[in-house]
């Protein structure tokens, strides 16, 4: 039917159309079943006739608003408010009807108010529902003659298609209630499947993400390396000894820098790294490729958790400049290097690199070796302290986290 679909207006949301449409059909409900059913009692009680004339008047104005104002919760509200006012003053004031149909309207306006309004109407209204029946039935049911007499005929039918339009309602209200129900349940799981479908689609974006970055540092180590072995093979070449350690050191560098990307290619997370492990194993890796043959003991402690890929390059740059000095200027014999890793509250970590061994040679603070050093800090935003002793060389780093 063309007056039971509601008219065009501007709600997007889905619960706000549901409750335009509820505003809308259960006026038009009320005002044609109203409007038959005081019709019906204008022949026979106009009592009865003025109470269902004045709930048409009530839909029929909440009809008209509704049309020119598309706004459904003003008449909502009037709705509820009106067709309370009347049901419950029906109730005190209308003695010669049973009033066995009263709570059925309560019962609909208290669903209505609930949808249409949210639950502190609904609830307010259930209040005002039981307090009213509550004096009813203590004050006036007793004196309700109607309740001692039997109904004639026309009555019985008055009941009966009163009884029909409630049952309408409510049944109405249950309909889109379910309706309700099971398109958030709809909009719910189709929601939760795109999110899944998203986790999927983002989870095999990192998985390619990881396996390319692990193909790239497994790519630039193998550049390295073959680096290394041509600087190895133009080495031989030199016939100058202080040529070929400076030679040597930039061969050993390139390798450290191989070591390092090795080491992130084979890691599974390259985001963040077991700091503790990582250096135990690079500091291993690098004596061993080194052509220094002697018992070093390296021990690494580390309250660091994890350490995002910004950090570990430069960090592990240092540390590795750090334990090549160590070899080539502080050991003859044997050596142990102590590595403390700590983590700040500010975010900051602290590194400490310790020694046992007295340089060969006297420090030269313009060495390669230290400017590497210093431009490694820098660019890890930190600051350090060094300070060499007969009994070995102390270095004290505070340094940012990058990845923080």
């Amino acid at each position: 039917m063309l007056f039971f679909k509601e008219p065009k207006h501007s709600y997007t949301d889905f619960y706000d159309i549901a409750r335009f449409k509820s505003a809308w059909r259960v006026n038009v409900i009320l005002c044609i079943g109203l409007f038959v059913i005081s019709a019906f009692f204008s022949f026979h009680n106009i009592t009865t006739f003025i109470q269902y004339l004045s709930g048409f008047l009530i839909s029929l104005t909440g009809l008209i608003y509704l049309l020119v104002t598309k706004r459904f919760i003003i008449v909502s509200y009037f709705n509820v408010i009106a067709s309370l006012i009347l049901v419950i003053s029906s109730m005190f004031l209308v003695k010669n009807n049973p009033h066995i149909i009263e709570p059925l309207w309560m019962i609909i306006i208290a669903i209505f108010g609930f949808f249409n309004l949210g639950k502190k109407v609904g609830h307010t209204i259930l209040a005002i529902i039981a307090i009213s029946v509550s004096l009813y039935f203590y004050f006036f049911m007793n004196t309700n003659e109607t309740l001692k007499e039997n109904y004639s005929q026309m009555e019985l039918i008055g009941l009966m298609l009163e009884f029909t339009l409630c049952m309408f309602i409510i049944g109405y209200f249950i309909h889109i209630f379910i309706n309700t129900t099971a398109h958030a349940e709809g909009k719910f799981r189709q929601a939760n499947g795109e999110l899944n479908e998203q986790y999927k689609m983002i989870r095999l974006q990192n998985e390619e993400k990881t396996v390319l970055l692990q193909e790239i540092h497994h790519r630039v180590k193998n550049n390295l390396q073959v680096i290394t072995s041509l600087l190895r093979l133009q080495s031989a070449e030199i016939e100058s000894e202080d040529a070929k350690v400076h030679f040597t050191d930039a061969i050993n560098r390139v390798m450290t820098m191989s070591l390092i990307h090795q080491k992130m290619y084979q890691e599974k997370n390259l985001s963040q790294m077991d700091a503790s492990d990582y250096f135990k194993t690079l500091i291993d890796d690098l004596i061993r490729s080194t052509s220094v043959q002697l018992p070093i003991q390296v021990n690494v402690t580390s309250n660091l958790d994890k350490v995002g890929s910004k950090t570990i390059v430069p960090l592990a740059l240092l540390v590795a400049e750090l334990v090549s000095n160590s070899m080539k200027h502080a050991f003859e014999n044997q050596g142990i290097i102590n590595i403390i890793f700590t983590s700040e509250l500010d975010g900051q970590l602290l590194l400490t690199y310790e020694d046992n061994g007295s340089w060969k040679e006297q420090e030269n603070q313009s060495s390669f070796g230290l400017q590497l050093i210093e431009t490694l800090t820098e660019q890890l935003d930190g600051e350090y302290s060094r300070n060499s002793t007969e009994t070995g060389t102390l270095y004290s780093f505070k340094l940012s986290n990058l990845d923080d």
